[in-house]
């Protein structure tokens, strides 16, 4: 697949009111979150942007896109990104879940086939619709559903049908906190510890 017809889109989190601060601007291993992230993606992408409507994510030197309609959580934010975007494939990653490589991102492009997306399955049936390749043309699901005041990405997904590639130990990248999300603060800190055992 031709690097060009690839878009990157980095969420940032919203409101993230269970942490009580922007989980984009946390520091880990000395990096911001959405830093880390917009690493991973400009891997396998043309060009990454950042879902946010904090104008202080400018400072990373990547396109910002804000919401079109605001306070719906993700879903909100992956309408307005693949409105702006211009490829065919797009790559999204929620700033949140650092330990994601950009080898999850090609193994999802390979299978993503004629479907309209491809999302990453692991333990079972767990799907992370916000570590996943969308076709522009989802955009057209996305707006029906917001239009219907459906905002659950489960659903959209659901609507939408996918590739399931299964994520497990087979997998070369493989970690047992491949997925880990940083929600609390309890999550940072166990966050910041992981990054310093790997060191060791």
């Amino acid at each position: 697949m031709n690097r060009k017809d690839i878009s990157g889109f980095i969420l940032t989190g919203g409101k993230s009111s269970r942490m009580g601060t922007d989980k984009g601007m946390l520091l880990l291993d000395r990096k911001p979150l959405v830093l880390h992230a917009l690493e991973t993606l400009d891997e396998v992408a043309e060009q990454t942007m950042i879902s946010a409507n904090d104008s202080a994510y400018a400072q990373f030197s990547h396109p910002v896109v804000k919401d079109v309609f605001r306070d719906i959580g993700p879903m909100g934010g992956i309408y307005s990104c693949l409105r702006q975007s211009v490829t065919e494939f797009n790559v999204f990653l929620s700033c949140d879940t650092p330990f994601v490589p950009s080898a999850l991102f090609v193994l999802l492009l390979q299978h993503i086939g004629n479907s309209s997306c491809a999302l990453p399955v692991h333990d079972g049936n767990r799907i992370e619709p916000l570590c996943a390749i969308y076709r522009k043309s989802c955009a057209e699901t996305f707006a029906e559903l917001i239009e219907k005041g459906c905002y659950k990405m489960h659903d959209a997904v659901d609507r939408l049908g996918y590739a399931a590639v299964e994520i497990d130990n087979r997998s070369t990248f493989y970690d047992r906190h491949l997925f880990f999300n940083i929600n609390t603060l309890d999550d940072y800190k166990f966050a910041l510890q992981y990054i310093e055992d790997k060191k060791l």
